[in-house]
């Protein structure tokens, strides 16, 4: 099981090159949008990485918080900083794209807030994870179960109310050759993302781990002294 994450780190590897090079050189350009559009097979991808995180550490987070689970806590930890590294990546190609086909990089939409509502949520979380005061559990559990609330909000946005983003159904609509690279670049970017959190949690359990040892060692030293 240990190798299976730098497997995923070679595939991932060995896939981006294609990636680029089917997206540029063999992907059809859009009609109305034009090339900016190529950045739609990286912003989408990056979008439903984020989300999907988002809501893993959420879980991950509330059973930490009932059960006090270690692995889900390094779970939590590791979960949540792909949502915040993901969510960077949206916000970067998001207003890029945006400029490019609407003319603006902002336009204020309930799915740009909402996504934006998202990183800064989980953002706040890994803060308090890190920085908070010991008793600072729930608080940070608190802010991961909003974050991960906030994702449907965030998908249905465009069906709620009336932004500028295409419906959630346009990715059904693609041409077959849009689709296939639409979901190379997924498979890639996803690949990446899972070895990241899995050699990610990996570590947060190390260090939980070495947290008590340095406790229960402390305290065996402490009993161990005289009165």
């Amino acid at each position: 099981m240990k190798y299976i994450p730098y497997a995923l780190l070679v595939g991932a590897a060995a896939l981006f090159p294609y990636c680029v090079q089917r997206v540029f050189l063999h992907t059809p350009i859009e009609a109305e949008m034009g090339t900016a559009q190529k950045i739609f097979y990286f912003h989408v991808p990056l979008a439903w990485i984020c989300m999907l995180f988002a809501v893993i550490c959420g879980i991950a987070a509330g059973v930490q918080l009932r059960r006090r689970s270690e692995r889900a806590e390094a779970l939590a930890v590791a979960a949540g900083e792909m949502t915040v590294l993901a969510g960077v990546g949206v916000l970067i190609t998001g207003p890029i794209w945006g400029d490019a086909t609407w003319g603006t990089p902002w336009t204020g939409d309930a799915r740009q807030v909402s996504t934006a509502l998202l990183w800064l949520v989980f953002v706040a979380y890994l803060l308090v994870r890190e920085y908070g005061p010991p008793n600072s559990e729930r608080i940070a559990a608190a802010l991961a179960i909003f974050g991960a609330i906030d994702v449907p909000i965030i998908y249905y946005a465009v069906k709620i109310w009336k932004t500028t983003h295409p419906q959630t159904g346009v990715v059904g609509s693609l041409p077959q050759s849009m689709w296939n690279t639409l979901f190379i670049c997924l498979a890639a970017l996803m690949m990446l993302s899972i070895a990241l959190v899995w050699i990610r949690a990996a570590q947060a359990r190390l260090a939980i781990a070495l947290d008590q040892a340095w406790i229960a060692a402390d305290t065996q030293q402490r009993a161990a002294q005289p009165a």
